[in-house]
């Protein structure tokens, strides 16, 4: 299944789409594709995972900062 829309690019990159994929179907099938690869690779859920594993560890590197800052 697929839903038609509507989107605004720059004419910079609408004009290499059109160089890559000069057929429509071909450009729909080039954003898909290129959607999907973002997706897969940028997922928020995970960037959050990789700050709460890690969040001990920079909290604890925040504090020495802001002990270091503090006049006596």
């Amino acid at each position: 299944m697929t839903t038609q829309t509507s989107i605004y690019l720059p004419d910079e990159l609408f004009a290499e789409l059109a160089r890559r994929a000069p057929q429509q179907d071909e450009r729909s099938s080039l954003i898909s594709e290129a959607l999907r690869n973002f997706f897969s690779t940028y997922q928020t859920d995970n960037d959050l995972s990789r700050i709460n594993a890690y969040a001990a560890e920079l909290n604890q590197e925040a504090e020495d900062v802001l002990d270091y800052q503090v006049k006596p």
